[in-house]
């Protein structure tokens, strides 16, 4: 290994993960001979091996009651453990007080029993005991729980106090409900966030400057890159205004997230497609219609009864699919904001917290006209791939593709060579989002060049789909600092893969140019809540994005 100097967020070749802005890493040495082509040149794919042990299921499982140690350290998912010790490898044990979810592992077990985990990263959220015990675990460390006080935590961290899932700052991962954890103080939280120091090159001579934070809207609460502006379409709770004087019947939906533009098949205009992420059955999808000059002519609810309509896709026969986070209880449903056609697909087959949705259909297989890919925000949720049945294709109505029988599912399966695989064993799939992408989010799919996103791991993942390869770069750079959310690919002279942002008081939306390089595109310093619902006119004229906060839809 040699020493990887670094003065800022450079990638570490080799290496996945968050690393701590300008500290120096140990890495591989560059090998002498080329390494085999990747899908992009500014990264090299992992070569580090699997950092937990292997097991033979992410399935909870008590394999010790006794009292003292364990005969042999247990390995993933196996419990009961009392310390880290007593956990096989670089594992942790995560104390339970009740039914707290175990990263990593699925499945339901006796309430306070601990189990040994893969612990990604020094500031995922973690439980490592409850009022005091176990004693050698007090005080708490960084993103640990459950503290009580701030005397329960170690020096320079303060207990969060929290009443539900408020997120705790300076932590990632999926934290217990309710549960408190240390984090550090807060040095400047009043401080806004600076504008990008660099700007994208202008060699067409176009007048769009990503980067260039110079253009305000809205009296100042949106900051736009130089050559755009913007107004203000939709308010939650009110009704929206027509450019011709009427307004819509219904008010606005809520919490406005995942979206999408739909083109009307004969006037030029468009519908943009939003979920909305309400809970206990007031989700669903609102659309807004467009006339061919961008100007809003209505508005209606499509999808209604649904629960927490997070992200989404667009099919390629127009169509809009769009998800639920809900548990055992949340599914897939296509919306055709044409027509009124509202269905639950096969995208999925088993509950879950499902987010963004994908497709591909240039797979040179004859016998697959299309395969499509949903992305679950869950430490251990699979990316699942979808190939319907071919006779689904056939049937004359393109509503039967993600509907009828007879298709099959599997999961990805990254492999630390850089190589991956499809498994048709979700538990296969579930350990591989454990390991690499937790809590995946946006998805995308162009020229067999497949887009994701892991939120926690603030990371990019992109899988060649012809060459079975990957590589992964960090989303952390400038004023990107929160985690990725939804994506969307513009394909042109700049070649912009742009970025929702989730990190609450300092959301905006970013893109990444062909050449690695990432540019806040806009910025909300008047907002508060994570950026949402990024789409694009068919003539890629007009971006849409929303603030979800009060479902202000720009």
């Amino acid at each position: 290994l040699v020493c990887q100097q670094r003065t800022g967020d450079e990638p570490i070749p080799g290496c996945i993960g968050v690393a701590a802005t300008g500290e120096d890493y140990c890495r591989p040495a560059e090998p002498t001979t080329p390494p085999t082509p990747q899908p992009t040149p500014s990264v090299t794919p992992p070569v580090t091996p699997n950092p937990t042990p292997p097991t033979s299921s992410s399935t909870l499982q008590v394999v010790f009651t006794g009292s003292g140690a364990p005969p042999s350290p247990l390995a993933e998912c196996q419990g009961d453990c009392d310390n880290d010790a007593q956990c096989a490898g670089d594992l942790v044990c995560f104390q339970r007080s009740g039914d707290e979810s175990v990263p990593g592992c699925t499945g339901s077990t006796t309430s306070g029993t601990d189990f040994c985990a893969v612990r990604a990263t020094a500031n995922t959220a973690w439980l490592k005991g409850d009022n005091g015990s176990p004693a050698e675990n007090f005080p708490l460390g960084l993103c640990e729980g459950d503290c009580d006080s701030d005397s329960n935590c170690q020096a320079g961290l303060v207990c969060q106090q929290r009443t539900g899932d408020e997120p705790i700052p300076g932590c990632i991962g999926v934290a217990a409900t309710g549960e408190d954890y240390c984090r550090p103080l807060e040095t400047s939280p009043t401080t806004p966030p600076g504008p990008q120091p660099t700007y994208a090159p202008n060699t067409f001579g176009a007048t769009f400057v990503p980067g260039d934070l110079s253009q305000p809207c809205d009296g100042g609460k949106v900051m736009l890159s130089r050559g755009m502006d913007c107004r203000l379409l939709t308010t939650a709770g009110q009704y929206v205004q027509y450019d011709n004087g009427g307004q819509s019947t219904v008010p606005m939906h809520g919490r406005a997230d995942g979206a999408a533009v739909i083109a009307h098949p004969s006037d030029g205009g468009w519908y943009y497609t939003s979920n909305s992420e309400n809970g206990s059955g007031n989700g669903g999808v609102g659309t807004l219609r467009f006339n061919a000059q961008g100007e809003v002519i209505g508005y209606q609810m499509d999808l209604e009864g649904t629960t927490r309509n997070c992200g989404g896709g667009k099919t390629y026969w127009d169509t809009w699919v769009t998800c639920e986070e809900d548990g055992s209880r949340g599914f897939c449903w296509e919306v055709d904001p044409v027509t009124g056609h509202t269905a639950k697909t096969n995208a999925v087959i088993v509950g879950g917290n499902y987010e963004s949705f994908a497709y591909d259909n240039q797979d040179p297989d004859p016998d697959v006209e299309a395969r499509f890919f949903t992305t679950e925000d869950s430490g251990n949720g699979p990316l699942v791939r979808y190939t319907p049945a071919k006779a689904a294709f056939n049937t004359g109505n393109k509503y039967d593709i993600l509907t009828s029988d007879g298709g099959t599912h599997d999961y990805l399966v990254l492999n630390a060579d850089g190589t991956f695989d499809w498994s048709t064993n979700e538990s296969a799939g579930a350990s591989s989002a454990s390991t690499y992408f937790p809590n995946a989010e946006g998805i995308d799919v162009i020229n067999r060049q497949l887009f994701f996103v892991s939120k926690v791991n603030k990371e990019l993942f992109e899988l060649d789909l012809a060459a079975k390869t990957w590589v992964v770069t960090s989303t952390v750079s400038g004023a990107f600092d929160q985690q990725p959310d939804q994506i969307q690919k513009v394909v042109g002279d700049s070649d912009f893969l742009y970025f929702c942002e989730d990190g609450g008081s300092s959301s905006d939306i970013h893109g990444r140019n062909k050449d690695g390089q990432f540019f806040t595109i806009v910025r909300g310093d008047g907002y508060g809540s994570e950026t949402s619902g990024l789409a694009f006119s068919p003539d890629n004229k007009f971006m849409y994005f929303a603030f979800q906060g009060n479902s202000n839809i720009y």
